[in-house]
């Protein structure tokens, strides 16, 4: 399939030519495994709630992971899109960390909210299959310096930041005080929430964690 920058992957898959029945897998995978992770779901169930036949999926996906990987996998690639022009090169126009990170948290806190089922799937896998972690640690590895050289260790920005931070640790700070917050709406929904005031929180935090002053 083709990985072109998304916003929404259940649009963009339905953009994609490909057959009907690959496609019904595709959405049938991403809900079962939100909803009851992947050890959790049968191939049965997958077939099932696609309206297909198992022999169908293992036409399309050799096993269930290469199922799991098919789904997950563009929506790893797209979480910070490297090769998306126009998103580096709205990093370039701020001149201030404050008002980067404010950019940043909320382009990409969006993009995450609307595809909340498959990161539920990648936050439940990450600890326990090794090729969903390598293929989440694969792209902030690749992504960091591609978009710290576009933005964040650029003047007047570069004097802006604690010079002992590369940047895979601007990167991980960032991505971790987001995702936290996601786990939290997630798993801890009884916590009162006001997202407005949470985002304004964590970008003050990440912004203290990085600059200078």
């Amino acid at each position: 399939m083709d990985n072109n920058i998304f916003l929404n992957y259940r649009e963009w898959l339905a953009e994609q030519k490909i057959p009907k029945g690959k496609r019904s897998v595709l959405l049938a995978g991403l809900d079962l495994f939100s909803q009851y992770g992947f050890n959790g779901t049968s191939t049965a169930q997958i077939a099932t709630k696609a309206g297909t036949s198992q022999a169908t999926i293992f036409k399309y996906f050799k096993t269930k992971e290469d199922l799991l990987l098919a789904i997950i996998q563009p929506i790893i690639k797209n979480l910070l899109p490297i090769y998306q022009k126009d998103f580096l090169n709205s990093l370039n126009k701020f001149t201030t960390v404050k008002d980067l990170i404010h950019f940043f948290i909320r382009d990409r806190y969006h993009f995450v909210s609307v595809n909340m089922d498959a990161f539920i799937i990648i936050f439940s896998e990450f600890l326990t299959n090794k090729k969903v972690r390598g293929l989440f640690m694969q792209l902030i590895t690749a992504s960091a310096p591609k978009i710290s050289g576009a933005a964040f260790m650029q003047n007047p920005l570069k004097k802006q930041i604690r010079p002992e931070l590369d940047s895979l640790t601007i990167i991980r700070t960032i991505l971790g005080q987001m995702i936290i917050y996601l786990l939290q709406q997630k798993y801890a929904p009884k916590i009162t929430t006001d997202l407005n005031h949470d985002l304004n929180l964590i970008e003050e935090q990440i912004t203290r964690a990085i600059s200078i002053n």
